[in-house]
């Protein structure tokens, strides 16, 4: 399994090379966001870049990686119920719940992608990533864990998350490299592909709806969808996914500029992918590639298996040259021997019980061998 695995990869990176970071800049798009990407969607194309693998905060954009390890999980019908530490203060976008209320996970994660709540990311991740005991500290923490060894998986560098949400702390980063990345492997999943198409969703239980945070569904007619993000770290980010005929194409701008620039930043980058000539086989560009993690699960699960398989051969060996040494086969000899003499023992207590000494004394007459008498 592991040859036809490696075989595949290699394949993979014949048919789609790539080569070290060129730089892709085209000053004349005038993108005022500082760092940005775009590429085609089906190939991995990198149409143009700047500072793409800058390992910087992408604040909300994180929500597209933690809405993936859910579906991983679990299913959409999948209850969900909040407490008390799923919610956040004003500051916050939210979905807007109160404690000991139920969604399913399709609920949550509307409620995550739309209006970017930060109440709904770290609900689905104390939910999903929880054990019996945990604190809800340590159940996010577990979900956060898969996440990471799913990016690890994918082969994205540039990737370390800390919280569901994206909400700035330190040492939580992506890059445009990787949004990009992870947008593709997004678009996998039917319910997130729906849900960044979605203007408005009202949660299955009724109570309450939720609207789409990003502007540029309104006016831009080629739009499947895509997420916004902001925090002081992070600046205005958006990542973006439109459709023309069998092409599509990914824009990722990270710290741009509000009111409007950074929504002007990512349209400009998607018109721009549009007017490139698709060329797989002559292409001597960048290319956004990234590996099946189903790959890394199988090798970690084969390597696992492998290791135990060993281990037990080696405690088996180790018992079968213990119990063949001749010290072990003397004690056996040994205790066989008390063994005897002790049920002997056992055998003559118990006739005397049942026969009494009288019956012993008889029994005794008999030479060994030879049949007792009915009386």
């Amino acid at each position: 399994m592991r040859f036809f695995i490696t075989v595949a990869i290699l394949l993979l990176s014949i048919v789609l090379p790539t080569l070290s970071a060129a730089s892709q800049e085209v000053p004349e798009l005038q993108i005022n966001s500082e760092r940005y990407i775009v590429i085609d969607a089906k190939t991995g194309q990198v149409y143009a870049q700047k500072g793409a693998r800058d390992e910087v905060a992408i604040a909300s954009l994180t929500k597209i990686f933690t809405a993936v390890q859910a579906l991983e999980m679990a299913p959409p019908d999948t209850p969900i119920t909040t407490t008390a530490d799923d919610l956040f203060g004003s500051a916050h976008t939210l979905m807007g719940f109160g404690p000991n209320e139920t969604y399913t996970l399709e609920d949550m994660i509307y409620g995550m992608l739309l209006p970017s709540g930060n109440d709904a990311a770290h609900a689905i991740a104390r939910s999903l990533g929880g054990q019996p005991g945990d604190t809800a500290e340590e159940a996010v923490q577990r979900f956060m864990d898969l996440v990471n060894q799913r990016v690890l998986d994918m082969g994205l560098t540039d990737t370390h998350l800390i919280t569901p949400s994206g909400w700035g702390v330190p040492g939580h980063h992506s890059s445009a490299w990787d949004v990009a990345a992870m947008m593709q492997h997004a678009m996998q999943y039917p319910l997130i592909e729906q849900a960044i198409n979605t203007r408005s969703y009202t949660t299955s239980n009724g109570l309450l709806t939720v609207r789409n945070t990003n502007k540029l569904l309104n006016s831009y007619s080629a739009l499947l969808g895509g997420k916004t993000g902001y925090d002081l770290d992070a600046g205005w980010c958006l990542v973006n996914v439109a459709e023309i005929g069998d092409r599509r194409m990914i824009a990722v701008t990270l710290d741009g500029i509000a009111p409007d620039d950074w929504y002007d930043d990512n349209r400009v980058l998607l018109d721009y992918g549009f007017d490139q000539t698709a060329e797989v086989a002559n292409w001597s560009g960048d290319v956004v590639v990234w590996q099946n993690p189903s790959i890394a699960q199988i090798e970690r699960s084969a390597s696992m298996d492998a290791a135990l398989a060993g281990r037990s051969m080696a405690e088996s060996n180790a018992v079968a040259d213990v119990v063949d040494s001749p010290r072990v086969l003397a004690a056996e000899r040994e205790t066989a021997s008390r063994l005897a003499a002790g049920s002997t023992a056992a055998v003559m207590v118990a006739i005397v019980a049942l026969l009494g000494m009288r019956g012993l004394l008889a029994f005794r007459r008999w030479p060994l061998g030879r049949a007792r008498p009915v009386s």
